[in-house]
């Protein structure tokens, strides 16, 4: 049944929003509401796939083919990815964002992989700041995203350092 209902959100309409009201506060400016942010544990995914999956779809669009509804969906539910909630006072999901643990031979960095929702202003900085402290507890050195130009707003405000630029080219065959 998931692996239906998975298939059929696969197609998404184009030129598709984002987000709604995803116009970047200052960090330090006062928030509208604040929200709790939850780390999903893994047997939780499930359930709560139908509520979180169109904000996730959203994301996983902007990967141009790399990652697929299904794919990020076993992601979380074998553990490879974290799946986090940000919940207003009336817990509602107005964000969704996942993270991995990732080794390279020299260090281990926490991820962030997909992030999507509504009103970002409202509770981007509560996720990241759960963020780096889920980093620390792992062990991480640091956090790492790879995102569209505009996240840049929100992380330049967070002390994130621009360490490179990803260049891609199709290669029609």
């Amino acid at each position: 049944m998931t692996s239906q209902v998975l298939e059929k959100n696969e197609s998404i309409a184009k030129n598709e929003p984002i987000a709604k009201g995803a116009i970047v506060s200052n960090k330090k400016a006062p928030r509208k509401i604040t929200h709790g942010v939850f780390i999903v544990p893994t047997n939780y995914v499930d359930a709560l796939w139908p509520e979180v999956q169109d904000q996730l779809k959203r994301a996983v669009k902007r990967s141009n083919g790399r990652w697929t509804m299904k794919v990020l969906y076993e992601a979380m539910t074998t553990g490879k990815q974290q799946l986090w909630l940000a919940l207003d006072g009336n817990e509602n999901v107005d964000g969704v964002a996942t993270t991995e643990i990732i080794k390279y031979p020299n260090k281990k960095m926490l991820a962030i992989q997909f992030i999507g929702g509504n009103y970002m202003n409202d509770w981007a900085w509560d996720i990241l700041e759960k963020f780096e402290k889920f980093a620390i507890e792992a062990e991480c050195e640091g956090i790492e995203a790879t995102a569209r130009k505009g996240f840049w707003k929100w992380l330049s405000q967070d002390d994130f350092k621009q360490s490179y630029v990803v260049y891609e080219k199709r290669i029609i065959k």
